[in-house]
């Protein structure tokens, strides 16, 4: 894999990824894309006519990156692309592409490498929510350092991210995410969980979220220039909603009701995602972005 093939592989994403989602075509999609990535897309073409209208514009808007910088292991089926996401306002991203192990490898032809950008599809997009990318180790090749999803840095490694950032939601970080360098998006996680049963309306329901294990369990990690790691991992949780007094029940919310319209006096809501963690060598580890969708609603 070179950076001018890498470069052909995220182009053919943009340009299909564009009319997929103008069109809100899950097929089309699948062309390009896979995994959670996929996964997240599709819910939010099923959920369209519930969202908001702003939410719905952004299904119109071009999918487009600038400043791409490819960062690609080696002898590895996947890359790692760091972006500016140019709509609705310019966005640092972090993408994961990947080739299905089913497929064939790339061959030389003519001394020229041609890779299919067909054979290749997003697996992740997470935008930075909080602090800086770190900068990518690269070997004396040029090419990314690569690190295991089981390898230490610091106080975590890569697989036990998911389990310590869902800790926020499940106890509001008074366990394995203590752990965890406060930012913007703890907070965030942190704030919901101290909110969880307010505006519930009469029904004197209870809310609370359960650790789950998601669809896709696909990670991807690259050392860092400063020892550390940055990997990509996977989410998921359930959202249970439950009436405490008799004779009340819940209704569900517009895009809960695209999965199941029927008042009940328990819903559970499932939300797959992926995380973007830095784990450095010295000093606390830190979520930089977690991004959810709701999948299903029973």
């Amino acid at each position: 894999m070179t950076a001018v093939q890498a470069r052909r592989i995220l182009d053919h994403y943009e340009r299909v990824a564009t009319r997929a989602d103008r069109h809100r075509d899950a097929a089309l999609l699948a062309h390009v894309a896979a995994g959670n990535a996929l996964e997240r897309a599709t819910a939010g073409y099923e959920q369209y006519g519930a969202l908001p209208r702003a939410e719905r514009a952004a299904f119109a808007r071009p999918t487009s990156f600038r400043k791409p910088e490819f960062h690609i292991p080696a002898g590895a089926r996947w890359f790692m692309v760091t972006a500016t996401r140019t709509s609705p306002e310019p966005q640092n991203t972090v993408l994961v592409f990947a080739r299905n192990a089913k497929d064939a490898p790339s061959r030389t032809t003519g001394g020229h490498d041609s890779a299919p950008a067909a054979g290749w599809r997003l697996h992740a997009a997470l935008p930075l929510q909080a602090g800086k990318l770190p900068r990518i180790s690269t070997t004396r090749s040029g090419l990314a350092a690569e690190a295991g999803i089981s390898t230490r840095s610091g106080a975590l490694r890569p697989h036990d991210v998911p389990e310590t950032y869902e800790d926020l939601w499940r106890t509001g970080g008074t366990g394995e995410a203590a752990a965890l360098a406060p930012n913007a998006v703890t907070e965030e996680a942190r704030r919901i969980y101290r909110n969880r049963d307010d505006e519930l309306g009469p029904e004197h329901a209870r809310r609370r979220f359960v650790p789950t294990l998601p669809s896709h369990s696909e990670s991807y990690a690259l050392r860092t220039a400063g020892g550390g790691v940055l990997a990509v991992v996977p989410l998921a949780h359930e959202q249970r909603l439950r009436v405490t007094g008799p004779g009340y029940q819940i209704t569900p919310s517009d895009e809960e009701a695209v999965y199941d319209a029927t008042p009940r006096d328990c819903v559970v809501s499932t939300f797959h995602g992926q995380a973007l963690a830095h784990l450095p060598q010295h000093g606390r580890p830190a979520v930089l972005s977690a991004k959810y969708a709701l999948v299903d609603s029973r």
